[in-house]
């Protein structure tokens, strides 16, 4: 090696150890920062630190400053720790199969403190989870690692990060199994009560001359109401299946559209990211199911294809209106990437196939919304002219133009939200950023490597695809009440597992390995593509905070003991907690099906003054001798005044304007429960009381 070559690779060792030495030292001083502030002001024993923080802060500083030191040997005189690796190494070998008896409460603790610990709620730092996230991962890792001379290797640092990714997403869904009867989240109570309806309706006391009206789409009602075939089912075993929903079908989608290799170690492990990857929208289950669907037509003969794409294209349609031509652009991406796998070149017959599957998926509920826009477009085919549409109004099937132009308008953008804001921090672009970047660049270096060879249609297919999903949700998440996260990207984030699907067989199954050795950029890439979604769960995730159990049963009974007395003058409007009606805890109690609160904060965003003006009516004869719902505040938000609130400036002030002003222009509040987040109002005008 020329001298100067060999002086400026020295150089470059020399900085990257500086790099990795200065990060680390930054990253502990900011964790032992959050600490410290956490314990300053607990008491006066030294400065104003009490003897257990001080004990606590002393017992965190010492192993850091202790790692410290560590790695600045390990990185610049490797010589002095020798012994000890070699030492360590021997200890691993000779463990065996104890190693991964060692690994699980690894792998459990950082589940455990962040969920289920009262540590969780405590120690909410950033970088203090962040480090703790680390070392927890390079614990893991060394146990994973089984080898003689490395301490460490990449293969066992990505699996790693897998695993504790996979029980961290496990344990964010599962820690919201429980048997608290009221709402754990905004609408979490009245999606209960939606789900029941549709195979539980006899739970209810309900004399309408139509069916129960509920504002939810017959996929996810369907689905989620399966465990309401069940007598008296218990509303922990239904928010255990909402739990299996939310998690297990990621996995399965991986399994179904990736390749398993010949020992299926990495099939697995593939499954796993889909699922951590995947729960960074989160990501509605009927369109998970659907796209299952499609990736199961891979190699598959048209006859049974065909089917397939149907089925997903009608069940998502079922579900979303704008999911209805996701499954056919799924179909036809991943028809061309196989056909380009095959046989290296697209033919006749392959856009054939592509074609038909195509047009399977969207035949059932995608094609009448197509001949829909040319008619309403074509001035010989019309009937009529495409007029203005009512601001609020539904202007009709979305299956006309003048109904999609309604549905597409009837409510207000908020562009803002794509960017970094108060209510999703990094905004919607940067978020999608982080989540697909690593994976997109992937691909894009795989191409440009020549380990996944694919043809111009192919690519065609995939960005013209896969931009227009894109598209569809940025636009969705910047509408009013979104933006909250990225599940409004959920056809994109599909769409690449997909394409990642292709991408695998054609360029990485037969040589990751090497791969790995061989290329530091895949191999960091790797690493973003499974740490970023890892550590998601632990940057806000907590335990719940729930009132005690005696606590619960005093405010649920002062709610019966209101409801049984108010009922004997009138009706009763549950606009929230409808699940207390479904679990049967209000008795018989006749149900009022209008005004659920899902539904009134939709008409609200879209400013429906007819909707409320009935609402308006309805309070001001007393109709509702009580109404039960969430705490309200008649206090508009501004977009300087940070302290008040979560930042849903519209949201908030749609809701006070069409809501809380006309209820508590007739109504008064007789009962608050914050820590159950029900307030009970009854007509300011009224004849009768209930203590």
């Amino acid at each position: 090696m020329p001298l100067k070559k060999k002086a400026s690779r020295g150089k470059f060792i020399l900085e990257r150890k500086a790099f990795v030495l200065a990060g680390a030292g930054l990253l502990v001083v900011l964790a032992a920062s959050e600490l410290f502030s956490l314990g300053w002001g607990s008491g006066t024993w030294l400065g104003r630190l009490s003897v257990k923080w001080a004990l606590t802060i002393a017992l965190f500083y010492l192993p850091l400053a202790t790692l410290l030191v560590l790695l600045t040997i390990g990185l610049y005189a490797p010589g002095r720790l020798k012994r000890t690796q070699k030492r360590f190494l021997r200890i691993r070998q000779s463990l065996g199969l104890w190693r991964w008896a060692l690994l699980a409460p690894f792998l459990i603790f950082l589940p455990w403190f962040v969920f289920y610990s009262a540590w969780g709620g405590l120690f909410i730092g950033l970088y203090f989870r962040v480090l703790l996230f680390l070392i927890v991962l390079g614990l893991v890792a060394v146990l994973l690692t089984d080898h003689t001379t490395q301490l460490i290797e990449w293969r066992s640092f990505l699996l790693a990060g897998l695993l504790l990714g996979a029980i961290l997403v496990l344990a964010e869904s599962f820690v919201l199994v429980t048997d608290f009867p009221f709402a754990l989240h905004w609408s979490e109570g009245n999606r209960l009560w939606d789900y029941s309806v549709s195979f539980g309706s006899d739970r209810f006391n309900f004399a309408g001359p139509e069916p129960i009206f509920v504002w939810i789409d017959a996929g996810r009602q369907t689905l989620w109401g399966l465990p309401f075939l069940i007598p008296n089912v218990p509303i922990w075993l239904v928010r255990f299946w909402s739990a299996l929903l939310v998690t297990v079908p990621y996995a399965f989608l991986g399994w179904a559209a990736f390749k398993p290799d010949d020992s299926k170690r990495e099939w697995v492990a593939v499954g796993l990211w889909s699922l951590i990857f995947l729960n960074q929208g989160p990501i509605y289950t009927p369109l998970v199911l659907a796209a299952i669907l499609v990736a199961l037509t891979r190699r598959k003969p048209i006859w049974l294809a065909l089917p397939l794409v149907y089925l997903a294209g009608h069940y998502a349609g079922l579900s979303r209106f704008t999911w209805r031509f996701a499954p056919a652009i799924w179909a036809v991406i991943l028809s061309f990437g196989d056909s380009s796998l095959a046989r290296g070149a697209i033919r006749w017959r392959d856009w054939l196939r592509a074609f038909a599957l195509g047009l399977a998926g969207i035949w059932s509920k995608g094609l009448p919304i197509l001949i829909g826009i040319v008619l309403g477009l074509s001035p010989f085919l019309a009937n009529g002219n495409l007029g203005p549409v009512e601001p609020g109004g539904s202007g009709g099937s979305i299956e006309t133009l003048q109904g999609l132009q309604a549905v597409s308008i009837h409510q207000p953008f908020l562009w803002e939200r794509l960017f970094p804001n108060d209510i999703y921090a990094p905004g919607i672009l940067f978020g999608l950023a982080f989540a697909t970047v690593p994976l997109i660049l992937l691909m894009i270096n795989l191409i440009q490597k020549g380990h996944w060879k694919t043809v111009f249609w192919q690519q065609v297919a995939m960005v013209l695809g896969l931009g227009a999903l894109l598209v569809v949700g940025v636009i969705a998440s910047a509408k009013v009440g979104g933006g909250t996260d990225l599940h409004n990207m959920d056809m994109f984030l599909l769409g690449l597992v997909l394409v990642a699907a292709v991408a695998w067989e054609g360029g990485l199954v037969n040589r990751l390995n090497s791969l790995i050795r061989e290329t530091a950029t895949l191999r960091w890439l790797l690493a973003a593509m499974i740490l970023i979604p890892a550590f998601l769960p632990m940057i806000e995730g907590k335990p719940l905070e729930l009132p005690t159990p005696e606590r619960t049963q005093f405010v649920l009974a002062r709610i019966q003991n209101k409801v049984m007395c108010a009922r004997q003058f009138g009706e009763v409007l549950f606009m929230d907690q409808r699940q207390l009606i479904t679990f049967g805890l209000m008795g018989d109690l006749p149900l009022v099906d209008e005004y659920e609160k899902k539904y009134v904060m939709d008409q609200a965003l879209s400013s429906n003054s007819a909707y409320f003006e009935k609402f308006r009516e309805d309070l001001a004869i007393g109709r509702f001798a009580l109404i039960v719902t969430e705490r309200e505040a008649l206090q508009f938000k501004e977009a300087d005044l940070e302290s008040i609130g979560d930042g849903l400036i519209e949201e908030n002030n749609a809701w006070v304007t069409w809501v809380t002003t006309p209820l508590l222009d007739y109504y008064e509040s007789v009962s608050e429960f914050k820590d159950a987040a029900v307030e009970m109002f009854m007509p300011i005008e009224r004849d009768f009381d209930c203590p």
